[in-house]
């Protein structure tokens, strides 16, 4: 090219590229009749938060439903965005289904699952996405899908993306010769850097393919605790309704609570009835989930269990000490109703007050092969999950020569006796306590 001729402008290119990243998280959801009967509609746990597609989240089990307008056996499940490296929008496709224990775990989304019919948007103001009524079907009443009192909860995420790539990803071909320059500027590269590009591409999307999972334990812990009330003759000396007396503060399921005991009703519309109430008086307690039973108890029947028409049952999410603490019944049992019963006797009634409380439930991520899905499928997913638990044969040569054992201690360990416990240690132990009224 002469030195006359002005060089020729260097081509702009660009290339806009829709893609999807998928990936699976299995969720174990254990004691789930626990959380069944300690939650309220509403109410919901959550998992770990984990990493699939390129984006984090969590998955939220209302074991109830989300929403008053659910019917009884309902359950939801929602997605909730986390956080991820795109900042605006994430358009995505998310399925939910359940997973039979012991079954094999593929890479294609199981049949039977409920996913939105077109993608949903994550951001700021929308977070969480689901179903919030009877999404699992009536699949929870088959033992093979609740077993040991736990579920397997599968979501398969799929992400939609734009990327945008440089001039070289154009793949341009050019014939040209008249310009060696403009061609090599165009069109040079290494061609081990683009294998190493390529080759990198392709371990990221083998690692996208491989699922997590995590595990949501749900446990809770129980108590009773009985108050004696004498004197109760003497109630008419109280003026006006909605006075009470408190019981002192005990110690069941992991928190204090109190008795609250209005012997002629809390309010004016409750007069001629006995009120009772459970109260959360616990300082740092807040957002128990508890189900409680009042019962009336024989006189010299204390340890056994509640029978008769004496007994309510109720369930509530207590707060703290300024908001939903308490919670009770307002017409526990017509006064007229108990000085005719067995249970007013020498001036005295006994209340019994059974708590089971459920503990704040441990979300953790695992293994897949924690799970103990079975699989004897071939395909990439398969091999990343079993892959490296596969154990070669021993070679010939070694199967004769001495080696080290090192699980004598713990062999030893384990072949230690524990002592049992003492029948006394079983047996459980009342409060009584006597409140003149």
């Amino acid at each position: 090219m002469s030195p006359d001729v002005a060089p020729l402008p260097l081509p702009s290119a660009s290339s806009i590229s829709a893609t999807a990243t998928s990936g699976v998280h299995v969720v174990k959801l254990s004691g789930y009749s626990h959380a069944k009967r300690l939650l309220g509609t509403g109410e919901c746990v959550e998992s770990a938060m984990f990493r699939a597609a390129g984006q984090f989240w969590r998955v939220k089990v209302y074991p109830n439903g989300s929403r008053e307008k659910c019917g009884p056996g309902a359950i939801a499940l929602f997605l909730s965005l986390v956080g991820g490296k795109y900042k605006g929008d994430v358009r995505a496709m998310f399925q939910f289904s359940l997973v039979r224990h012991g079954s094999k775990l593929l890479a294609s989304a199981p049949d039977g699952g409920r996913a939105p019919k077109v993608p949903v948007t994550f951001n700021a103001e929308e977070r969480n996405w689901g179903f919030e009524n009877d999404c699992l079907g009536g699949k929870l009443e088959d033992p093979e899908y609740l077993k040991d009192d736990a579920i397997l909860i599968r979501c398969d995420i799929t992400v939609l993306a734009v990327e945008q790539h440089d001039l070289d990803a154009l793949d341009l071909l050019c014939d040209c010769d008249n310009d060696g320059r403009l061609c090599e500027k165009l069109h040079a590269h290494d061609g081990n850097n683009t294998k190493k590009k390529k080759k990198k591409k392709a371990s990221q999307s083998s690692a996208a393919m491989r699922p997590s999972a995590s595990t949501i334990a749900v446990t809770a812990s129980a108590g009773c605790h009985v108050v004696k009330l004498s004197g109760y003759s003497q109630t008419n000396l109280i003026p006006g309704n909605g006075k009470h007396m408190n019981s002192a503060f005990f110690w069941e399921a992991g928190h204090v609570w109190r008795i609250r005991c209005y012997p002629d009703g809390d309010r004016e519309e409750t007069a001629g009835h006995v009120s009772l109430y459970l109260e959360l008086a616990g300082e740092y307690s807040t957002n128990v989930h508890a189900e409680f039973q009042f019962s009336l108890v024989p006189h010299g029947q204390l340890t056994t269990a509640p029978r008769g028409g004496g007994t309510r049952r109720g369930r509530w999410t207590f707060g703290n000490k300024y908001v939903g603490n308490s919670r009770g019944f307002k017409d526990f049992m017509a006064r007229e109703k108990l000085e005719k019963s067995e249970y007013l006797k020498d001036d005295c009634f006994c209340v019994r007050c059974d708590v089971t409380a459920m503990n704040k439930p441990v979300a953790k991520l695992r293994g897949p092969e924690k799970l103990e899905l079975l699989c004897h499928c071939n395909d990439e997913l398969c091999e990343s999950i079993h892959g490296p638990r596969k154990m070669e044969p021993p070679k010939a040569e070694t199967l004769d020569k001495p080696r080290r054992f090192l699980g004598l201690k713990k062999m030893l360990l384990s072949c230690i006796p524990i002592r049992a416990k003492t029948s006394q240690q079983q047996q459980p132990v009342f409060d009584v306590e006597y409140s003149r009224l």
